[in-house]
């Protein structure tokens, strides 16, 4: 939650904030190992290294993904999940873009529907849970203590979605063939 807090917090910053998207981005795969997170640790050079493939991977993925919606999104919806773990593979097991992104593919082959559900009950949550703070907030109509509840509520959605995804990478990572 610390290094989420850290991200938003600097995700302003030119160039720094590649690095820390693309740290922040890989958490979840730390996670599924069961690593210690150091928060300071997206700050990392390391992580600005990949700058390239992350934004080639990308680039790759927006065009057919943004194209799939355009067919009432529930081919974009596929799409996303299928490529879902392509960062991952882009970095953890060192494939190039379009490796990776196959990989991704052939990775969620069989677990879409797992997947989505997970993420359709989490957003749903979520989503309630919004709406009520929301409503309270409105309600007190203090401006600093809804953006602290809000902010709160945010860095907690991003910290679970992350634990979602490591989950997922630590089934789905050896389905590959």
């Amino acid at each position: 939650m610390a290094a989420v807090v850290l991200y938003l917090v600097t995700i302003w910053i030119p160039y720094i904030n590649i690095g820390t998207t693309i740290a922040i981005t890989l958490l979840p795969t730390q996670l599924a190992k069961g690593e210690v997170i150091n928060p300071a640790s997206i700050f990392d050079s390391k992580y600005r290294r990949y700058m390239g493939e992350y934004l080639i991977t990308t680039g790759l993925m927006i065009l057919p993904i943004l194209i799939a919606f355009a067919f009432l999104y529930i081919p974009g919806i596929v799409l996303s999940l299928a490529w879902s773990l392509s960062y991952y593979f882009l970095i953890e097991k060192g494939k190039n873009p379009m490796e990776a992104i196959k990989a991704s593919n052939d990775a969620t082959y069989g677990s879409k529907w797992t997947m989505f559900f997970v993420m359709l009950v989490f957003c749903i949550v979520f989503g309630v849970a919004f709406g009520i703070l929301g409503a309270v907030c409105s309600l007190i109509d203090v401006g600093f203590i809804t953006f602290l509840v809000m902010f709160a509520l945010v860095v907690l959605a991003i910290s679970i979605d992350m634990a979602i995804e490591a989950s997922i990478w630590k089934q789905l990572k050896d389905n590959v063939e």
